[in-house]
């Protein structure tokens, strides 16, 4: 965990001042004869000398934070990514007494966000929204500019999962009616051939033991419209997305990626791994991340006060009200989860590469 200041004196640098003070001064004869040398300079001269070498430490623990605080969301307006982000914010500003500027910076499937973010000072006062689109962009943005370790996760904010949805001429009421399926399927995918939709597409496809044909659009909606109008075979929808087509008479819902027993959202739906296929558990995951390099006082204090936005009840309603649902295991589990995500998405990289 990287600490506010860590410097250390180097011989014949005047200025940073401790050999001056006599610090190594202090040393032998002020260990045995002064203590430490406290009593020859005092015990308030000893702490103005300690305020004077570290005022950046000193005073980030009392002021922070002294301005308003910027949240940038690497995805557009309007999604459900937005609505919970804006509904943090607002939590956060009430915790920290100060106004959260949400700050949506959409493009190159998330790059353009991060960036941002990363060219900013690490000094507390920008955060970024952090999904998995963090990771895909990094082997599909030629480069992207970051690497994983630029920033650090405070905390999940919520999670959601897909729904497979067919159009309903195809005449598949069941899942168990794609198995082994003679031809191959038309699924959409809304990312650049390494994120969640091509990484959902292949594993179904190996799951029911058929082949299948990626149809790239340029985003969500577009692959929406294609799903509605009977363009492809299937597409993979957010729950929450999912609410406005679940009755639509020329399409079907044929299962979830939630886990074994979760709420669905969608009545009598049930999950890829009730019917068969249990490498179809998957979230998307959306969570609260800093730049790395914070001084340490600040971290704490702005970690403590994102871990205490993200739970109250009011962030619970959020979530319901988008068809969300929060992570209940621990920090590091999130942090785990994350990470064997983005080796899925290297070796489907790499695979893409090798092409």
């Amino acid at each position: 965990m990287p600490f506010a200041i860590r410097r250390r004196a180097r011989p014949g640098r005047a200025g940073f001042g401790v050999a001056a003070f006599g610090v190594a001064g202090f040393g032998r004869a002020g260990f045995s004869r002064a203590g430490f040398g406290v009593a020859a300079f005092g015990i308030a001269a000893f702490a103005s000398v300690l305020s004077t070498l570290f005022p950046v430490a000193a005073a980030a623990e009392t002021n922070y934070p002294s301005k308003p605080i910027r949240l940038v969301v690497p995805y557009p307006p309007g999604a459900a990514t937005d609505a919970i982000s804006r509904a943090f914010a607002q939590q956060l500003g009430s915790i920290m007494g100060q106004t959260v500027v949400v700050e949506n910076r959409p493009g190159a499937g998330s790059a353009i966000g991060i960036q941002a973010v990363k060219s900013r000072p690490a000094d507390g006062y920008t955060l970024l929204v952090h999904a998995e689109g963090f990771y895909s962009a990094k082997f599909t943005t030629p480069g992207a500019g970051y690497e994983f370790s630029d920033f650090e996760i405070l905390a999940p904010l919520a999670q959601s999962s897909y729904a497979f949805i067919v159009p309903a001429d195809r005449g598949w009421n069941r899942l168990d009616d794609l198995k082994g399926l003679k031809r191959e399927l038309d699924i959409g995918t809304a990312d650049l051939g390494v994120g969640t939709y091509s990484t959902l597409a292949a594993r179904l496809a190996s799951g029911l033991g058929a082949t299948y044909r990626a149809i790239p659009f340029k985003g969500g909606a577009e692959g929406l419209t294609a799903i509605l109008g009977g363009q492809i075979d299937g597409y993979f929808t957010t729950i929450g997305t999912t609410q406005s087509v679940k009755d639509n008479p020329h399409l079907k819902v044929l299962a979830y990626t939630g886990r074994p027993g979760s709420a669905s959202h969608l009545p009598g739906v049930k999950t890829f791994a009730e019917l068969g296929v249990p490498d179809m558990v998957f979230h998307s995951s959306y969570s609260v991340a800093v730049r790395t390099g914070i001084p340490e006082p600040v971290r704490q204090q702005l970690a403590n006060f994102v871990r205490q936005a993200a739970t109250p009840e009011a962030m619970d309603k959020a979530r319901r009200d988008l068809y969300l649902d929060a992570y209940r295991g621990s920090l590091d589990d999130y942090k785990q989860e994350l990470m064997r995500l983005a080796h899925d998405f290297e070796a489907s990289a790499k695979e893409r590469k090798n092409e």
